[in-house]
């Protein structure tokens, strides 16, 4: 008969296989908020485009990684799910801010991108070192968010609900990725994103009271 010690690392594979499932499908909607809150209003004022683009190669990168890497799915399938919504975040913005035609053309170009990069057309090593900037790029598309906020003083149409949900996200894949993968560019990646979603989560709450003041006029 095995000991209940002997137990603990399969209970906590199977924990994370659940939680991994779990973060997968919260990441269906995580960024809801934030496109409809950008419908609603009909603008992107206090969103920065930087951020927008920054953090979509991030997913991008992080998706082709693991897709030819061939990790399960349960460690990287909301990467596919957060990509498409911020391919939608990137076209609104263009649409709004831009040009519709702009917003229509970038859609298929980036899905091209995708598709290059995912399909093992390149070589693993390309892939590897893509997947490498993930960290800077994370980091730099938090950056440019914190900087707009700090700079407008104001977080403007910024979604708590899709920040609070990114800060889970990234404070759940730390014990998923210890758990299933054995990858320190992975682990670092969701490290530096925790600490810059909690620093976007905290300027939300900062700011809640001129935000709110600046909806009104």
């Amino acid at each position: 008969m095995s000991s209940p010690v002997s137990k603990v690392p399969c209970l906590k594979l199977l924990f994370s296989k659940g939680l991994g499932y779990g973060i997968v499908a919260g990441s269906v909607m995580v960024k809801l908020p934030q496109i409809l809150k950008i419908v609603s209003a009909g603008s992107v004022v206090g969103l920065s485009l930087m951020a927008f683009l920054l953090e979509m190669c991030a997913y991008l990168f992080t998706m082709s990684y693991n897709v030819v890497k061939g990790f399960p799915f349960s460690t990287w399938g909301e990467a596919f799910f957060v990509l498409v919504q911020s391919v939608i975040q990137v076209a609104l913005y263009f649409y709004f801010a831009f040009s519709p035609l702009l917003s229509l053309v970038f859609v298929p170009s980036l899905a091209g991108i995708a598709y290059l990069l995912s399909s093992g057309f390149l070589s693993v090593s390309v892939i590897s070192s893509l997947f490498a900037f993930t960290i800077p790029l994370t980091a730099l598309s938090k950056v440019f968010q914190i900087v707009s906020n700090f700079q407008n003083g104001h977080t403007g149409q910024l979604s708590m609900i899709t920040s609070s949900m990114n800060l889970a996200g990234t404070m759940a894949r730390i014990f998923t990725t210890l758990q299933e993968v054995e990858d320190v560019v992975i682990l670092s990646s969701f490290i530096s994103a925790t600490a810059f979603n909690l620093i976007i989560v905290l300027q939300i709450l900062y700011y809640w009271n001129v935000t709110n003041q600046k909806k009104k006029q």
